[in-house]
């Protein structure tokens, strides 16, 4: 339940560190690209498949073994036809990648891979499906590519290859086949429903691992789906009862957390598929199969506001920057709206907690997502007034954002909050001197408008409800 201290959140405190963005890839560019011929596309793939057809009836067919390959796309082109354009290029980047792999491993030439090659893989269009993540407009790719076995352990691994040219990055995962078919499922009774021995080894393939002590995050391949999600494994409490009535009846903060976001559907609000508990090593763990939100363009995968801001919006001239801002903030109260109808209070507001991805049209969205939302009777307007203050926080940030820990973030939120409002561009400027990547005409003077908002929203406590705010923000030119 929400309580009115800073025990749950500070404001302008923030453990995430930001790399400074290389300066090879600071300059940014979107390449577009003319729409394919549709009569070619056709001839492509009927002779492919003839190629296909070819093979499998082949003499030294049996000397192959098939290879799962699963790839996410991050990329600055904007296609008419992205799916067909990106088939294409799989063929020639999984190419590529296991060149990389077998010279001088078990080729030891690039100039014998060549002439090898066909001896060594074959892939396919028809073997080859490009698809959105889930409802985002995010791209990835799974390939099941034909192997000769000899070779087949020198290729199970993960690999990122930059198209440059075309402003295309891909992260890679080689998968042998029967790696897919793991640990049997195991029968529970009906007093145990919530329990699933089994489920994450037997229907998910890990792609990446954040470990920690108590919660862990991993990128993981559905095959059923054909889909890549995040899967949390949170530590239960060791006492813990996995009975169904326990569950059922628990006052757990994540069961109950869990609880809440599998009733909630908004494109705002991160989208819970599914939960389930585990006993891993006699200890109860909570599984939470959540959507899989970054921001897949070419210069960085931002996986969140902050790094997004960083890398981002940095670098805008002021009149997009403040668009984006706007933008940004109405879809975070739109979501809060939904929110507050279901008497759901959100308590961990900050930019580390809210995700970032685009639509299938390429627009951003924000998805509010690592929360502590709590269902409350709890008094409205000192909950409005917290959540404002974060909100004013989180304007500030996303105005100019800063490199490293969290110190120089922290020092300039403080230093604004305490300084007389036209006092406070000078120190501010000055500050945003150590900002290597922000817009060459950067001035704080720029956003005077939203720097009075925040002032308003922190510190005056000018606003009632979120609607007043949103109009405001609507307003601001």
């Amino acid at each position: 339940m929400y309580q009115d201290n800073s025990e749950h959140y500070e404001f302008i405190n923030s453990n995430l560190v930001i790399e400074e963005i290389p300066e090879e890839i600071e300059n940014d560019k979107v390449i577009v690209q003319e729409a394919a011929d549709e009569n070619k596309i056709k001839v492509i793939l009927v002779n492919n498949q003839k190629l296909k057809q070819e093979f499998l009836i082949a003499d030294n067919f049996s000397t192959f073994t098939q290879v799962l390959v699963i790839s996410t796309i991050n990329h600055n082109c904007y296609y008419d036809d992205p799916f067909f354009h990106y088939i294409l290029m799989m063929t020639k980047v999984i190419r590529k990648a296991l060149r990389r792999m077998l010279v001088p491993t078990c080729i030891k030439t690039k100039e014998e891979f060549i002439i090898k090659q066909n001896n060594l893989f074959q892939c396919f269009y028809q073997d080859i499906n490009i698809g959105f993540i889930t409802s985002t407009g995010q791209i990835k790719s799974t390939a099941f590519i034909y192997v000769h076995k000899t070779i087949r352990d020198f290729v199970i691994k993960k690999i990122v290859i930059d198209q440059k040219q075309e402003r295309v990055r891909l992260l890679m995962h080689f998968f042998k086949i029967e790696n897919i078919i793991k640990i049997p499922y195991v029968q529970q009774d009906y007093k145990n429903q919530f329990l699933k021995t089994n489920k994450f080894k037997n229907e998910f393939i890990i792609l990446s691992e954040e470990i920690e002590t108590h919660q862990s995050l991993f990128q993981v391949y559905k095959l059923v789906d054909d889909q890549i999600y995040f899967v949390k494994r949170i530590h239960l409490r060791a006492n813990f009862s996995s009975s169904f009535m326990n569950v059922f009846n628990t006052k757990d903060v994540y069961i109950n957390i869990a609880k809440i976001l599998a009733s909630l559907s908004h494109p705002n609000v991160i989208r819970l598929y599914d939960w389930w508990i585990e006993i891993l090593n006699f200890q109860p763990y909570l599984f939470m199969q959540i959507e899989y939100c970054i921001y897949p363009r070419y210069q960085c995968q931002a996986k969140n506001l902050l790094s997004y801001s960083y890398f981002y919006m940095n670098p805008m001239p002021h009149k997009q920057k403040q668009k984006h801002i706007q933008d940004i903030i109405l879809q975070i109260i739109q979501a809060l709206e939904f929110l507050k109808l279901r008497k759901i209070h959100l308590i961990d507001l900050k930019p580390e907690n809210i995700m970032v991805t685009i639509t299938v049209t390429g627009d951003l969205q924000v998805v509010l997502a690592d929360f502590n939302p709590q269902i409350t009777n709890q008094k409205q307007q000192s909950y409005l007034d917290y959540t404002f203050q974060a909100i004013g926080t989180l304007i500030l940030h996303l105005i100019l954002t800063f490199p490293g820990d969290a110190t120089l973030r922290n020092n300039y939120i403080t230093k604004f909050l305490n300084s007389k409002f036209e006092e406070s561009f000078a120190l501010l400027d000055s500050l945003a001197q150590k900002v290597k990547n922000r817009n060459r005409e950067f001035s704080f003077q720029l956003y005077k408008n939203l720097l009075l908002l925040v002032k308003s929203i922190v510190t005056d406590s000018h606003f009632h409800d979120f609607h007043e705010l949103k109009t405001t923000i609507e307003k601001i030119y």
